[in-house]
């Protein structure tokens, strides 16, 4: 029996061709689980869908009655939600002499008031022992230039999971995250043209190697097994082959 057999996952940030949520979806698929996925735009998504044998929802993560929907429709059509995976995000780089409030909010309203409430209604559609997982960033764990918005946002709520875990805890519900370093993604992929900088992340990197779309989706798949990972609760698991305990790269 696969692991995830029987089991339902909600996978929201799913919608692009080469990206965390995409390859997570579809491992989730592969283990035997009912896969929803979920993104702004439906059509993007549908592809998705149909090669996994799952089911598309759109869903603005802004729109905290879409998310509510988004839930209620998975509980609706499947019985109940057994995973969430929240692998939205904005990429809003910025030195912070830079900045404005109005170049600060698109990256929280997403990264921060969107995961928030991605939690929220994602542990209501979870009668027990569910599984939360967030997809954070090694720039979370490791200050750089120009990273305040978009690692200060994921920082936030890779903090927010451990007083979630407390909040929860009646429901026995695990909330997580995955600090992933530079992997080879849609949005990433011309960092990848540029030798240099891929050099530069292998030198302060002890594996020796760049991680893979596949790495993030088997951690997700680890935390979201809870005969795995039952045990683990409000952490965030550095996924960057220990970059994490040295710098990122200076250019």
């Amino acid at each position: 029996m696969s692991s995830l057999s029987g089991k339902t996952a909600v996978v929201l940030g799913a919608s692009g061709t080469r990206n965390f949520g995409n390859e997570i979806a579809r491992t989730f698929a592969r283990e035997g689980a009912n896969v929803v996925v979920a993104a702004r735009r439906k059509e993007a998504l549908q592809a998705l869908a149909d090669d996994i044998g799952g089911t598309a929802i759109a869903c603005d993560v802004t729109d905290e009655a879409q998310v509510e929907r988004l839930f209620a429709a998975t509980a609706d059509t499947y019985g109940g939600v057994d995973t969430a995976v929240f692998s939205a995000g904005i990429y809003g780089p910025g030195m912070i002499a830079e900045l404005t409030a109005e170049a600060i909010r698109p990256s929280l309203e997403v990264s921060f008031i969107g995961a928030l409430m991605f939690f929220k209604h994602a542990a209501a559609a979870m009668v027990s022992d569910g599984s939360v997982i967030t997809v954070s960033s090694l720039t979370a764990r490791l200050p750089g230039p120009g990273l305040a918005v978009y690692a200060g946002a994921r920082a936030g709520i890779d903090y927010v999971i451990k007083v979630a875990a407390w909040e929860y805890e009646t429901q026995r519900i695990r909330f997580n995250s995955i600090a992933a370093g530079l992997i080879e993604t849609d949005m990433t992929g011309g960092l990848f043209e540029m030798q240099p900088i891929i050099d530069a992340h292998l030198a302060n990197t002890p594996a020796g190697r760049m991680g893979t779309l596949e790495d993030m989706a088997e951690a997700a798949l680890f935390l979201a097994d809870d005969q795995r990972s039952g045990f683990i609760n409000g952490q965030v698991l550095d996924l960057s082959g220990g970059q994490h305990m040295g710098r990122l790269p200076r250019f």
